[in-house]
């Protein structure tokens, strides 16, 4: 091999690892192309531990991925629905000491 080919051969393999390394789940609930695809995009919007449930229960018919049915902004509202119950959690926790305090 002279060093013309080599060259080209590692641009080739460097050019198709930059391609499948930047490859992306596609958003499929944007338009479900299937009932399972809605389904799936149902449970997404319940919650990522309910997304991950669907899909490992139908996972023997379906193969589906996870990240088919996530996009910036569920995974935005997923955050906020964590912090508002995180806030909620540590409100009551506050609320219960309080009132703990004022008994005795």
């Amino acid at each position: 091999m002279n060093a013309t080919t080599l060259r080209n051969t590692l641009s080739a393999l460097i050019i198709s690892v930059a391609f499948v390394g930047t490859s992306h789940a596609a958003y499929l609930c944007d338009d479900p192309p299937s009932p399972v695809d809605k389904r799936a995009c149902e449970a997404a919007e319940q919650g990522p531990d309910v997304l991950r449930r669907f899909i490992e229960r139908i996972k023997p018919v379906h193969n589906l991925y996870f990240f088919d049915y996530v996009n910036e902004a569920r995974l935005v509202a997923w955050d906020a629905s964590d912090a508002r119950a995180r806030a909620q959690k540590d409100a009551a926790k506050t609320a219960n000491a309080a009132t703990s305090t004022e008994r005795r």
